[in-house]
């Protein structure tokens, strides 16, 4: 809560036991139906006070078409308003977002813990029947009692600090959802094939997981243990294309060197993790190593806390899984990897043009997802070359002309009818909708699909953060930025997702936490236009006038033609915004030419 010490509460609202809203003199103003009081009550328990609208409508009216759910959050709202009567403001929402104004509502739980009331349900009675809300309700009464539980016994409540508060979206834990996705297999990621178009399929690559090895914690250190594998299997096939051997239920593979034969599509790496249950902290590691002679490639580690593990948030060892596919990618990539006949091998090295950045990089990006889909169609395939068509048109390699945005909706359309739940397509396609369509609330459908499927795909989160940016929220692009930062501490690619932070931090007005994360970006990528205009309009409102200068002849190297009205022009997102006021202020101020 924010509101001063001892000033009380306008409103107060009761969530153990029967579900009440009352004003200062125990008026109630609670809304009748269970649905709408149940709305209340997942703003209230969520960290901010704040949920989207996709996540509200996918919790309280799953089975439903879009557009109804759309429409029967939109009827819940207003019976919420009419309930409040005079006190209307204290829920309030935009295109994307719902609020709770939390500063003027006293909860109980917050007083609870210690007293009798502590003992009551969470919502007792509430009975929506949605399945997503049941399971929601589950996961919240659970972790009520592992708080009161902590709080008698002198802890704290860190299980509450989750990413997904950061993007305001939910609790966007990995696990059910797997599950409901259909990956419990030992054999995932590996996509049929569909048909050539002028070439013979290619093999799939495939990697073997080793059993993960778990010290503590008995059983549900294992049940943790499996389902940060089912996580790393996940998040192989959707960024790399790789199909995974999944040893984690083979009780009969022994330790040490594989000695028998193998396809020739297996990769000859192999992944290891193990988990170490140990006083307050769980310690992740893992070992990429040969094959054939068991030498370790690489070994990470990442540190989580126990009590948040156990509490099903499993957020804290989400940067393992990256810095694995992160270095398994980088194995693909290096000079001595013989066998680039495999499918998925253009793909990988596609994705690596892309994010190079430059127009020749592009080009060849291209060439090579031309060459993938020729050989075997994919979504992703698709969905990154609607990718590149954002990079085209924010670089001004390209305007945003019909043709443009026309070939974008077609690209990101065969994505999403091939691949419909490939987190990484689905956060691509999403950037698409809002960077050249400014189709907001559809991309915010797609990103929060996506990080729903895979918490741990940095790529999600970056993308949804600048949507937050297009839309006029970048303290909360900032905070979503922040949290990739730690996803992708050891990527190959951290420089783009400084980028993100550096445009976050600019637009909400920390030119020195935009200045930093600029320059750390322009260190691998120093032409990297993007980022030249930042950092010159955040050096100026910082008044570094040589520097801001600096910025601005370099990026005027790049683009000789840049102006205020050039970037207008091209239909740049954001500027529009208070932020983008911001950026045009300093760019001026850094003195770049207004036609």
């Amino acid at each position: 809560m924010h509101r001063a010490e001892g000033i009380r509460a306008e409103y107060r609202l009761y969530l153990l036991g029967s579900f009440a809203l009352t004003d200062r003199d125990g008026t109630s103003l609670a809304p009748k139906s269970q649905k709408t009081q149940a709305l209340l009550a997942m703003l209230a328990l969520s960290r901010r006070g704040s949920r989207s609208r996709v996540w509200l409508r996918d919790k309280l009216w799953s089975d439903r078409p879009e557009e109804q759910a759309s429409a029967s959050l939109r009827q819940a709202l207003l019976e919420i308003r009419k309930s409040l009567g005079p006190a209307r403001d204290l829920v309030r929402a935009d295109k994307l977002t719902v609020w709770l104004d939390l500063d003027r509502v006293e909860l109980d739980i917050n007083q609870a813990t210690a007293s009798e009331s502590a003992c009551d349900q969470l919502l007792e009675g509430m009975d929506v029947r949605d399945p997503e809300f049941e399971e929601w309700l589950t996961l919240e009464r659970q972790n009520w009692q592992t708080r009161v539980q902590r709080d008698r016994e002198g802890g704290d409540a860190r299980y509450l600090e989750r990413p997904s508060d950061l993007a305001l979206s939910g609790d966007l834990s990995p696990f059910g959802q797997y599950q409901r996705a259909g990956t419990d297999v030992l054999v995932r990621g590996a996509r049929e094939e569909t048909t050539s178009f002028d070439a013979t399929p290619l093999r799939p690559v495939l990697m073997r997981l080793q059993p993960p090895q778990v010290i503590g914690l008995g059983d549900k250190g294992r049940i943790v243990a499996l389902r940060l594998q089912t996580l790393l299997t996940r998040s192989l096939s959707e960024t790399l294309g790789i199909g995974v051997a999944d040893l984690s239920f083979d009780t009969h593979s022994a330790p040490g060197i594989e000695a028998d034969p193998s396809p020739a599509n297996l990769l000859p790496i192999t992944v290891k993790m193990r988990l170490t249950f140990e006083g307050d902290a769980v310690l992740a590691q893992a070992v990429i190593r040969r094959r054939s002679d068991g030498v370790h490639i690489w070994s990470g580690e990442q540190l989580a806390s126990r009590f948040a593990v156990r509490c099903g948030s499993m957020s804290e060892l989400h940067p393992i899984i990256t810095q694995i596919v992160d270095q398994v990618g980088q194995y693909l990539l290096s000079p001595w990897v013989e066998d680039s006949s495999c499918a998925g091998a253009d793909l990988i090295h596609a994705i690596d043009s892309i994010f190079r950045l430059s127009r020749d990089d592009l080009a060849r990006a291209e060439r090579l997802l031309d060459r993938c889909i020729r050989q075997s169609p994919d979504g992703a395939a698709f969905a990154w070359q609607a990718f590149i068509r954002t990079f085209q048109v924010g670089q001004r390699f390209s305007m945003a002309d019909a043709g443009i945005t026309e070939e974008a909706r077609d690209l990101s359309r065969r994505a999403l009818e091939l691949d419909p739940a490939n987190p990484v397509s689905l956060a691509l396609v999403g950037h698409v909708h809002s960077f050249l369509f400014a189709e907001y609330e559809r991309a915010s459908h797609l990103f929060e699909k996506a990080i729903h499927l895979n918490p741990a795909q940095p790529l999600g989160w970056d993308l949804y953060a600048m949507l937050h940016c297009f839309t006029g929220q970048p303290t909360k692009a900032v905070a979503i930025s922040n949290w990739v930062r730690q996803l992708v501490t050891h990527s190959r690619y951290k420089y783009y997702f400084d980028t993100t932070r550096c445009v976050s931090a600019a637009l909400a007005g920390d030119y020195a936490a935009a200045i930093a994360a600029g320059e750390e970006a322009l260190m691998e990528r120093p032409q990297f236009n993007s980022v030249l205009r930042y950092l010159a309009a955040s050096h100026a409102h910082a008044n570094h006038t040589h520097e801001a200068q600096n910025y601005l002849m370099r990026l005027q190297a790049i683009e000789p033609d840049v102006s205020i009205s050039a970037l207008r022009e091209s239909r740049y997102p954001l500027l529009g915004t208070e932020g983008g006021q911001l950026l045009i202020e300093g760019l001026v101020k850094a003195g770049i030419r207004s036609q």
